[in-house]
């Protein structure tokens, strides 16, 4: 076997898999050190330091409260894991389980592996995929390309037509409008939620088992609740072929033998509101579309109740080959030597503007335009001297930080000086952006893929400022007392700029919450 190959990885919320597309042989998966081609998307602190896989699985029996298995659905954020006197990003906690999947498929091929293709969710925005990136080079990848989940699925399915993909998986929803003609594969749209997956069902399971059997758990640091997700998950996955099923409550829950009823019916009436709105997100997709077939993936994707309600009020899923919860880490292999075979054209899943004064979006680049792509645009300085270049992704007023992806600042601009701004997003979805100035020299950042923190970087302070001065400007008809109450607020507000960073993004919400009523409402 060639020195020079790419593996395609699927970085599931509960399981991750890794496999390779051999020319003449097809795709194969590569199996790990444990023996099997599913490992525990876990990571753990032991006296070691940091394991992933099983070793991190067997952990979480007896010490969840130092075991992580949402990883991927904190990529982006601030959010951090804080354990044996430091903290950990959640891209550092990504790359013990990424260097294990390396290993394991460098020891199995028998070559050393320096290049992979990332499966990423299609909802998942620059901040997410450069996270991705980083970890994956950090990991010893030094080549590597994001590939969408169900858009990585659609290749691995390889028909005709144009076709919804649905992809529920264990941490997120995905769907990808997509159009197949003779091997090449155009992605019309994709949407989605990481809100929705099928841990939000277990849990949803476990705390329904727990009050039938008497089972008070209400820390996630109990030791029982790691339990009790894995339990739910086993009922879950046997009531996708049985009527009922009964619970036989461990020992270690109770102290005392015991067991529970689960109905199909219990269990659907419990999930119920969720997969109505999975099914209300499709039917929106299916009417603006109108597409020929209806695709399922994802380990969720077998419940009953969806596939009943997507079949009565949409259309029936397609039976699919490779299995649903094979198709992508089967679409990234193939990603990896596309052209050969397939070909995947995918589309902006955003769209991508700069911030103006007030915080509307000037568009630059539009949801739904095929990858890779560029566009630029010119704007006349107003002043001298350092002009900010606030990047964001989304339509609409700019309501809260997660829409922020970078400010650029470029120094001593001259008043009416034109100031160019370049974006280019590569076929892996990671942007580039350039600001050019028509004098003195370019100002370049790779935006959210060089950021060793791998967070947005932003002027709190001056958000608050911003906002300060459109309430001076819009509160200017209301009372005097009325306005010195929003002075102390707005002065409160700023005194956060030292504090946590969720205690500053909150008060800004609150100041564009305050903003909006004063504008809706008139003079009392």
């Amino acid at each position: 076997m060639s020195d020079d190959i790419t593996v395609g990885i699927d970085l599931g919320t509960r399981y991750a898999q890794i496999a390779i597309d051999v020319p003449g042989r097809g795709v194969t998966h590569i199996p790990n050190r444990w023996g099997g081609t599913r490992t525990p998307s876990m990571v753990a602190f032991s006296r070691d330091g940091l394991v992933a896989g099983e070793d991190a699985a067997r952990i979480a029996l007896a010490d969840p409260a130092n075991v992580w298995w949402d990883m991927k659905r904190n990529l982006g954020t601030e959010w951090v894991a804080r354990v044996g006197g430091r903290a950990y990003t959640p891209e550092e906690l990504l790359l013990p389980l990424l260097v294990l999947l390396r290993e394991d498929a460098e020891a199995n091929l028998k070559v050393f592996i320096s290049s992979c293709v990332l499966a990423a969710p299609a909802h998942f925005s620059f901040p997410e995929r450069g996270a991705m990136t980083r970890a994956a080079r950090m990991a010893g990848f030094e080549r590597v390309r994001i590939v969408n989940e169900p858009t990585a699925a659609a290749l691995s399915v390889g028909i005709n037509g144009r076709f919804l993909i649905i992809d529920f998986g264990a941490g997120t929803l995905d769907l990808s409008m997509v159009e197949g003609d003779t091997g090449v594969f155009q992605v019309m749209d994709s949407r989605g939620r990481r809100d929705i997956g099928g841990l939000d069902i277990d849990r949803l399971l476990a705390e329904f088992m727990c009050r039938g059997a008497g089972v008070p758990i209400s820390r996630p640091e109990d030791p029982r609740a790691s339990l009790m997700m894995r339990e739910a998950e086993a009922v879950k996955i046997a009531l996708s072929g049985s009527i009922a099923e009964t619970w036989r409550v461990p020992a270690g829950l109770l102290g005392r033998e015991s067991k529970v009823d689960v109905s199909r019916a219990d269990f659907e009436l419990l999930i119920g509101p969720l997969m109505e709105e999975i099914v209300r997100m499709v039917e929106s997709m299916w009417r603006r579309y109108t597409p020929e077939r209806l695709l399922l993936i994802g380990g969720s994707g077998r419940i009953p109740l969806l596939r009943r309600m997507l079949a009565a009020r949409v259309r029936e899923p397609d039976r699919i080959r490779p299995a649903p919860e094979d198709a992508v880490v089967t679409g990234s292999a193939l990603y990896a030597n596309q052209g050969r075979e397939r070909l995947l054209i995918d589309v902006l899943s955003r769209s991508l503007g700069v911030m103006n004064a007030d915080g509307g979006v000037v568009p630059v680049l539009s949801r739904g335009t095929p990858l890779p792509a560029e566009a630029r645009r010119s704007f006349t300085a107003l002043g001298s001297g350092s002009v900010e270049v606030t990047i964001v992704q989304g339509e609409g007023r700019v309501r809260s930080a997660g829409r922020i992806l970078q400010t650029i600042s470029a120094e001593g601009v001259s008043n009416g000086e034109a100031v160019e701004v370049l974006f280019k997003v590569d076929g892996g979805g990671l942007l580039h952006v350039e600001v050019r100035r028509a004098k003195g020299t370019s100002r370049r950042t790779i935006a959210l893929e060089s950021d060793e923190l791998g967070t947005a970087s932003c002027d709190i302070s001056r958000e608050i400022r911003a906002r300060q001065e459109r309430l001076v400007r819009v509160s200017a008809k209301y009372p005097d007392n009325f306005q010195q109450r929003l002075r102390d607020l707005t002065r409160s507000a700023l005194s956060l700029k030292n504090e946590d960073s969720s205690l500053q993004w909150q008060a800004l919400e609150v100041l564009d919450r305050m903003i909006s009523e004063l504008e809706r409402v008139t003079r009392p």
